[in-house]
């Protein structure tokens, strides 16, 4: 069995950058069912408080991924592409700039149509 070459490795990085929309929703959604399952009721806007540490490391993790979703994973996909081994084809390319597209429709969704009061909560 050959062993692939670096130059046949699929860029990891720029799918990281692709993907990160799609994983802070992911990761919100997951917040939104660990306060469900941790107070036994959707919380209710102003009323509700949940002070654990696990849900702050929760909180922490969803705010570092949006900060690194909205500033820094566009402009470090770019820079990853100037290497010509971390290059993909131009269709991998367009495939992962409409992924990051759609992962942020995703998070502009999420708001409008969530039929409990979680994320006005979370934004309270």
């Amino acid at each position: 069995m050959k062993k692939p070459s670096i130059s046949e490795w699929t860029p990891v990085g720029t799918w990281m950058c692709s993907l990160s929309p799609v994983v802070l929703w992911l990761t919100f959604v997951t917040l939104a069912l660990h306060i469900r399952l941790g107070l036994g009721h959707w919380p209710t806007p102003m009323a509700d408080n949940y002070p654990t540490i696990a849900f702050r490391a929760h909180e922490n993790l969803l705010v570092a991924l949006g900060f690194f979703s909205a500033y820094a994973a566009a402009p470090f996909w770019l820079v990853l592409l100037l290497f010509k081994r971390l290059r993909n084809s131009w269709r991998i390319r367009i495939t992962q700039v409409a992924v990051y597209g759609l992962g942020w429709l995703l998070i502009f969704l999420a708001p409008r149509y969530d039929p409990t009061t979680f994320t006005a909560w979370f934004l309270d």
